[in-house]
């Protein structure tokens, strides 16, 4: 049998048949890939190149007060645009538009003119030529009487009471891709509802970006956002930011916060911060911290009320039982004493309140035990967020009662060791005053849709104590205020139950005595029908709570009862 050798140019074909095979392989391939599997990418790149988006800015929903003051709203700006295929003569109208508002302070006439010579000259129904133009502004321009322009309402947000309730409402700023979004307070926590749906101007273009004059124009109207109604009240919130300003200042403080609260419902009827900001005029994140949500620190001895909760809630003591302070003690070889270096022999525990006794506190949370204590302080809300719905709330430290020594749960027992939020306090004291049950602090009251006010409802979120142990509490408290450290400055006519807060601010692993934040907490012990916190930190005039926060509750409380009209119940 014959053998044929495969010729050169044989080989030559085959080869180039193979590399044909191959290329038409990887075109299939690439079709495939692009026709099926990124069908949808590539259908959305093919509309973003087909087609021209305009989009015209939303008005902001309004924020209330629970009586109908407005705190948050929109003055009438507008989006100054033109219509470049109705203008017959585009410098002349560009240097009627540069003239004006060269003289406004919108740039320099040269700018301006290079500007609005290339914009209108582009074939196009509709293009944005400025925003911000103020009702001024727009009726000397209409003054003009110039084709091919017109205007678009795009409000701004406003506030008309400057500074009020700033840290609650937090702020309006343009975004990395020029959009106006809220941030921190209710502006940052309800963007989605406030902001509203911008409208919109759709024009189609062919392939090099220029309008297809036979092809798509759309427009879209923008909706309005929702309005929102707070908890707060205006006159209560003006009361009560007139008066921390007045303390901060008086008693040289650092900062100071108050906050105002319904014990039976959770709504905050007013919290305030000092220094305060105007959202209008923000000149660094910084300022629009809200201190009561977001300032974390050790409270103090306020936290006894925690404390002798426990005890009494769990059993392992009484209102009779007695323990004996002869002097300092040590615990894991450190020692502890009196805020006063005072010792008082055989003391009960309502005495232990009025006298604010470390050693006692101390000497109870050893009898309580660490697990407990642990378990009492988390029920009050210590350790986690409250869920009040406001950007920058923070959780404070409550550590695992596995790593306490001896010395952490004594400490912690009188409220250093521990940190929370002016909320987190109050909060915890409202479960004391309302029955033994935590509920969800709420400032948020309704949000108002188009069709409906949609309303925020209180919320439980545990029961911390016995309806007998709060009582036994209030009556405790009643007793701290009548004959404690704060009974120089009590309000005539009405039972307060409270608790002072003396507490040094740890720096650099060590606790400095004249650095202090001074807290006082409390409520009406009578008709309960408001509770309050008053924090100020690092006041120079003297570090006890007792000569700071305490004159300052009771002044705001006077304040709160008159405007009320709540009756004495003390006479």
């Amino acid at each position: 049998m014959r053998k044929y050798k495969t010729t050169t140019s044989q080989n030559r074909i085959k080869f180039i048949s193979a590399c044909f095979l191959a290329a038409a392989s990887l075109l299939v391939a690439k079709l495939f890939y692009i026709q099926v599997l990124s069908h949808e990418k590539y259908e959305a790149l093919a509309q973003d190149q087909h087609w021209i988006i305009e989009e015209i800015p939303a008005g902001r929903g309004t924020i209330y007060t629970k009586d109908g003051a407005v705190l948050a709203s929109n003055q009438d700006y507008y989006l100054l645009y033109g219509e470049p295929l109705r203008v017959d003569d585009t410098p002349y109208l560009a240097d009627k538009l540069a003239q004006l508002l060269s003289e406004r302070d919108f740039g320099t006439y040269e700018e301006l003119y290079a500007k609005y010579v290339d914009l209108l000259d582009r074939d196009l129904w509709w293009i944005a030529l400025e925003r911000d133009i103020d009702p001024l502004t727009k009726e000397a321009l209409e003054n003009l009487e110039l084709a091919g322009i017109g205007f678009e309402l795009a409000p701004k947000r406003f506030y008309p009471e400057e500074t009020l309730a700033s840290h609650v409402l937090g702020f309006v700023a343009f975004n990395e891709d020029g959009e106006r979004v809220g941030y921190f307070g209710v502006e940052g926590n309800l963007d989605g509802d406030l902001r509203g749906k911008p409208g919109k101007v759709v024009q189609e273009k062919d392939a090099e970006g220029n309008p297809i004059l036979v092809g798509g124009y759309e427009r879209t109207d923008s909706i309005k956002g929702r309005d929102v109604v707070l908890t707060l009240e205006r006159p209560a919130q003006y009361l009560v930011e007139r008066a921390l300003e007045d303390a901060v200042k008086k008693y040289g403080a650092a900062s100071g916060s108050v906050i105002v609260m319904d014990p039976f419902t959770a709504e905050i009827i007013a919290m305030a911060n000092y220094p305060e900001f105007n959202p209008a005029k923000l000149e660094s994140e910084s300022q629009a911290k809200n201190l009561a949500i977001a300032d974390t620190y050790e409270p103090g001895s306020v936290l006894k009320a925690f404390t002798v909760s426990a005890g009494i809630d769990s059993g392992k003591i009484t209102p009779a039982t007695t323990f004996v302070d002869r002097g300092p003690v040590t615990y894991s070889d450190y020692t502890i004493d009196n805020w006063d270096g005072k010792h008082h022999g055989v003391q009960d525990i309502a005495q232990l309140l009025q006298k604010s006794n470390n050693i006692g506190a101390a000497w109870m949370g050893h009898q309580v035990g660490s697990d407990d204590i642990h378990k009492y302080f988390s029920r009050f809300g210590l350790g986690e967020k409250s869920g009040i719905g406001l950007e920058g709330e923070d959780t404070g430290v409550i550590r695992d009662p596995a790593t306490w020594t001896a010395i952490d749960l004594a400490t912690i027992s009188f409220g250093q060791g521990i940190s929370a939020t002016p909320l987190q306090v109050l909060n915890g004291f409202n479960a004391i005053a309302n029955g033994g049950v935590l509920y969800r602090p709420r400032i948020i009251s309704e949000i108002i849709t188009e069709d409906e006010a949609l309303t925020m409802e209180t919320k439980k979120i545990r029961r911390v104590i016995s309806s007998k142990t709060s009582q036994t509490m209030v009556d405790l408290l009643t007793s701290a205020v009548d004959q404690g450290e704060s009974k120089f400055f009590n309000i005539d006519g009405y039972k307060i139950a409270g608790k002072t807060g003396t507490a040094q601010i740890p720096e650099e692993g060590t606790y400095d005595p004249s650095e202090t934040n001074a807290t006082f907490v409390g409520f009406l012990a009578g008709s309960k029908q408001f509770s309050m916190l008053v924090r100020l930190e690092r006041p120079s005039t003297s570090p006890y709570a007792a000569e700071t926060a305490v004159p300052l509750w009771m002044d705001l409380a006077h304040e709160l009862v008159t405007y009320y009209g709540i009756p004495p119940d003390n006479l």
